[in-house]
């Protein structure tokens, strides 16, 4: 989960805004692991409106599937792991709000 251009600017920016140490808090922040960073950038994409939503769904057959949904952009993306949609949301969410 990479984030880019001013998505990752105004992130960083909301993130240390209330930290004393902040460039060691951004270190361990990028130095942990994906699950650990996931959960503090759907926070981040809520304080900016743009909400993640990721669901499961099964068919018929038991084949289990995540869904990404992203608020500001109608995004269905068909994924077979959670971690493999969480990787993928990030991506989407980075990628549009850096084209707003």
């Amino acid at each position: 989960m990479k984030l880019t251009g001013k998505c990752k600017e105004d992130f960083e920016k909301w993130y240390i805004k209330d930290l004393v140490e902040k460039e060691l808090a951004l270190e361990e922040f990028y130095n942990s692991s994906d699950s650990m960073q996931y959960g503090v950038l759907v926070d981040f994409s809520d304080s900016v409106g743009m909400e993640i939503c990721i669901d499961m769904w099964e068919s018929d057959d038991g084949t289990q599937a995540y869904t990404v949904n992203i608020r500001w952009e109608e995004v269905s993306d068909y994924n077979d792991t959670r971690q493999e949609a969480r990787t993928k949301a990030i991506e989407k969410a980075n990628e549009i709000y850096n084209a707003k």
